[in-house]
């Protein structure tokens, strides 16, 4: 009897220490709880990350439909973030909310983010033959920005399905089905809801482990960019792919760096 109780003692013991506290973990476009490192908004989760072609991660979409395989390989090859030697990066982004297309620099030592042209009053042909020239011009500055390598220092600790839908709407169906078995109404409750997952991450950075979660409904739902140099200095580059801006927290770019001295 005393070994029986000894033995489910032991087991609390174990369940409590074990047990994951998600508190900790908040909305990466708000905040992140760390001690060594914050985090900076690059772009707003309404917007999208291009490239010089205007090409979309993820959906893979190529405005010029008419392009040769050999152009469209080499739209792949661009990096959606371009980083060069002074610290300074660039990219361009669409922003659905404003139908506005913008060039964008972020310099790392200040961080300071700044508009370099509006290419919203252009003609979009113009407008990526502008943007096409101005990466080439400085190509040769340019370092690889991709870092796949950030996957071994990313993990997923939870994934938490999320659905939400109005009274109003619910008492609506609830209604109109009310002669219906309830299996039959819930499952029409389902289909109108707004459905998502929550994902809860730990991102091991140098100094810290930092959490952060985030929502979305897409398969592949997260991209690093960044090198090693930068890491082992405490930055790292997060975007979180765009999803059509249908519920909060569901987007954006982000960088975590090192917490600004006071």
């Amino acid at each position: 009897m005393k070994n029986s109780i000894l033995l489910l003692g032991i087991l609390l013991f174990i369940s409590c220490k074990t047990k994951e506290d998600y508190s900790k973990y908040t909305y990466i476009d708000e905040i992140i709880e760390s001690k060594e490192y914050e985090v900076t908004t690059l772009m707003k989760e309404e917007d999208i990350l291009t490239n010089a072609y205007g090409y979309y991660i993820p959906q893979g979409r190529v405005f010029d439909e008419n392009s040769d395989s050999e152009k469209t390989k080499r739209i792949l090859e661009i990096p959606f973030i371009l980083f060069n030697k002074n610290n300074l990066i660039y990219f361009t982004i669409e922003s659905k909310k404003k139908n506005k297309n913008y060039l964008i620099e972020y310099n790392i030592n200040n961080n300071n983010i700044d508009s370099l042209k509006d290419f919203s009053g252009e003609d979009y042909s113009i407008w990526l033959k502008d943007l096409e020239h101005f990466y080439q011009k400085q190509r040769f500055s340019f370092v690889n920005f991709k870092f796949p390598e950030a996957e071994e220092y990313y993990k997923v600790i939870k994934e938490e399905y999320y659905s939400e839908i109005s009274e109003e709407k619910k008492n609506k169906i609830l209604e109109e089905y009310k002669d219906s078995k309830e299996e039959i109404k819930q499952a029409v409750i389902e289909t109108y809801s707004l459905r998502y997952t929550i994902t809860y991450a730990e991102l091991q950075m140098p100094k810290e482990k930092i959490h952060f979660k985030f929502n979305s409904d897409l398969k592949k739902k997260i991209e690093f960019f960044g090198n090693e140099e930068l890491y082992k200095k405490g930055y790292m580059f997060i975007y979180i792919f765009y999803n059509l801006n249908m519920f909060p927290h569901s987007g954006g770019l982000y960088v975590i760096r090192p917490k600004t001295k006071k």
